[in-house]
């Protein structure tokens, strides 16, 4: 009797040990084949890198990610980027610049011209994401301290205005200085400056072909070079 109940216990651990063994290999296989998830969680309303965040910039949008091999190309990427900015309210694209990283996007305010928030396209997935950098740490009006003490303003100054201390001018000189400095032998050209709230955003040439762009805190003169697109292909201007 004690034989055959030890029979039955050793017959029911293979029995759980195979089982088991199967579930872990499924697993396995199908984590191989299963791109990963992009930041934060699928919600009914897209993805959203902070959920807990209000505003557009806590929104990681994609209703559907979709993973194409082939790259996607400017125009593209403008559908996809009127799509998504349709869903916010009275914005429009200014202008679409092509990088080797990335595709990146100026959105501005329908009523006022003025910079909203600047957007990012990855070429491939088609995936539309903030900007980071001074788009979330400087703009006063859709950033992520439109709400509260902002650390590089003093606190009398917070609030979504578009009046600055700094001028769109002395933005650009102190760019071209801040260049000037990295690239002491090149010919530098600082574009005109994206106003927005809080801050400046400047494309600029080097020898005589765009290289890349930067950012100046319309405060405190802080200046924060965009590092993450790589190589400038193209661009198209809409507004």
């Amino acid at each position: 009797m004690e034989k055959k109940i030890l029979l039955i216990t050793l017959l029911l651990a293979v029995v759980v040990l195979a089982s088991a063994a199967s579930i872990i290999l499924i697993s396995s296989v199908t984590a191989q084949n299963t791109i990963p998830p992009f930041y934060g969680a699928l919600t009914p309303y897209g993805w959203y890198g902070c959920p807990m965040c209000g505003g557009w910039w806590g929104r990681w949008y994609q209703p559907y990610p979709q993973y194409i091999v082939q790259r996607l190309d400017i125009q593209n990427v403008i559908e996809r980027l009127e799509e998504y900015i349709s869903r916010l309210g009275r914005f429009k694209i200014s202008e679409v610049m092509e990088f080797t990283n990335n595709f990146y996007a100026i959105i501005i305010e329908e009523d006022t011209g003025m910079g909203a928030f600047e957007l990012l396209v990855d070429p491939y997935s088609g995936v539309i994401t903030p900007e980071p950098g001074p788009n979330m740490m400087w703009n006063l009006k859709y950033g992520m301290h439109n709400r509260m003490h902002n650390v590089w303003v003093p606190w009398w100054q917070v609030g979504p205005n578009s009046e600055m201390p700094i001028s769109s001018e002395e933005a650009k000189e102190i760019a071209y200085s801040y260049l000037k400095s990295i690239y002491p032998t090149e010919d530098i050209e600082v574009e005109e400056p994206a106003k927005f709230y809080g801050y400046y955003t400047l494309d600029y040439e080097l020898n005589g072909r765009i290289h890349g762009m930067l950012s100046v805190n319309g405060f405190t003169g802080e200046v924060w070079y965009h590092s993450w697109h790589r190589e400038f292909i193209q661009e198209k201007e809409l507004s």
